[in-house]
């Protein structure tokens, strides 16, 4: 008896959601094209462009009752409901900047639970396919706009104003490739990696040539980013993918591959001039940068990293009991209460929670971001100990984000949602259905998502 297999048919919301969450995906990554290239006039309208795609997904899982109803979502509205209640009886009670700190806070994380519905672990094999190529073309972006001056188009900030670039050293800029600023680059390479070690460590389903070149614009990019930010969120993510490998079967024999791999991806990429000259500049900023603020490479990673969690809990200065309202501290509402720009509450996120909410709702809004940490972390373990990594591997490409990433910067605000949802849709099979060709009858089954003992799919 013949028989042939072929994925189960999806309804036509689950495909509409589908395709909102890749778009999704392609102006998160070419948003800031749009702000300083094409549409520079309206920059700042594009700030939100990602919003419609998301009030429309939510349209759609209202209408077919698949609006995530998840304790995380339903805690997460009541706490916003509270907060925003709070800032307008003792904060600033302005409307347009309650609505955007609802924005950068909370709005689009019901969303990143859509992703992780209606994607399959088969998706994000499919997406990181096409992400990897595009980082092959966002390298030759960022090593364009790093030998071109400041005054070209290419290096233009949103709005269409000179000077995208931010300072780097020995007279370099930092590129922000696609990206309104340079925080968008980190983040892309660093999902760039996940893809990539997930390629070689989870799945068969990239071919070396995709692999090599993949690794190579990564290699290359690092340098030519100047960002210390970079180089350690990868690093991260590849370490965690390779411990991802640790109980498969030849683990030491796939480890040394990795190892040669990467020698080779490092040889290669050392032959292009860019990746000597960038690389000093890179090496001159990191020691500038250590030694001015923490006093040495391990103080600064240190120091920097503790900081960012302690900050709020130690700050001199005096703030309302319920602080100062939400959304006060971000740069939008900043500029709207004020009319200048800066962070007026703080730079790190806790400390800007903190001054918005006060210790009571901020300290409330930390802590439930901290467990949405925790419990991807635990269902991402869950799956690692059945076979399946890429949870975790993705999970180490978004933690840092959710933790303690600025959510009123909408770029971080965006990878941090399809990180969350790309992670979740890592650990779900998509079902199969076998056809029995002599007959016509079929049966249905559960992909399996990985083995204990093998690559996974």
């Amino acid at each position: 008896m013949s028989q042939k297999q072929k994925y189960a048919p999806l309804d036509r919301q689950t495909k509409q959601l589908r395709y909102l969450g890749y778009l999704y995906i392609l102006m998160l990554i070419f948003e800031g094209a749009l702000r300083k290239w094409f549409l520079p006039g309206l920059s700042d309208v594009l700030l939100l462009a990602r919003d419609p795609i998301v009030l429309v997904a939510y349209l759609i899982a209202l209408s077919t009752k698949r609006f995530p109803s998840n304790k995380y979502v339903i805690s997460g509205f009541a706490l916003m409901f509270v907060w925003i209640l709070s800032s307008l009886l003792t904060g600033h009670g302005n409307l347009i900047v309650l609505g955007f700190g609802f924005r950068a806070n909370f709005f689009h994380i019901p969303f990143a639970f859509i992703l992780g519905k209606v994607f399959f672990r088969s998706d994000v094999i499919t997406i990181g396919r096409y992400w990897i190529w595009g980082s092959v073309a966002m390298t030759a972006l960022i090593v364009l706009q790093f030998y071109s001056p400041q005054t070209t188009w290419i290096n233009r900030a949103p709005g269409g104003l000179e000077g995208g670039g931010f300072s780097g050293a020995l007279g370099r800029f930092r590129p922000p490739g696609t990206f309104s600023f340079i925080v968008g680059i980190v983040w892309f390479y660093t999902f760039t990696a996940a893809f990539l070690i997930s390629g070689i460590t989870q799945h068969k389903r990239y071919g070396k040539l995709l692999l090599g070149a993949g690794s190579i614009a990564l290699i290359l990019a690092i340098p030519v980013s100047i960002s210390r930010s970079l180089m350690l969120a990868v690093t991260l993510t590849l370490l965690t993918g390779m411990l991802t490998s640790i109980f498969q079967k030849g683990a030491i024999l796939r480890y040394l591959r990795i190892c040669l791999a990467a020698c080779v991806a490092l040889l290669i990429a050392g032959q292009f001039s860019v990746f000597d000259e960038s690389k000093d500049a890179f090496l001159k900023r990191w020691d500038q940068s250590t030694a001015e603020q923490y006093g040495g490479v391990t103080g600064s990673i240190i120091g920097r990293t503790m900081e960012e969690f302690s900050s709020p809990f130690i700050r001199d200065e005096e703030m309302p009991f319920l602080g100062e309202g939400i959304g006060a501290g971000t740069q939008v509402g900043v500029k709207l209460l004020t009319g200048s720009r800066g962070f007026k509450l703080g730079e790190q996120e806790w400390l800007r929670i903190t001054a918005e909410g006060g210790l009571l709702l901020g300290t409330m809004y930390i802590a439930w971001r901290v467990w949405l940490t925790v419990a991807l972390g635990h269902i991402a373990f869950t799956a690692f100990r059945k076979g399946n990594g890429m949870g975790l591997i993705f999970l180490s490409a978004t933690a840092y984000n959710l933790l303690i990433g600025q959510f009123g910067q909408s770029t971080i605000n965006g990878f941090t949602v399809i990180g969350i949802g790309l992670t979740i849709a890592c650990m779900r099979p998509r079902e199969i259905i076998t056809i029995n060709t002599d007959d016509g009858s079929s049966t249905s089954t559960t992909q399996k998502a990985a083995t204990a003992n093998s690559h996974g799919s």
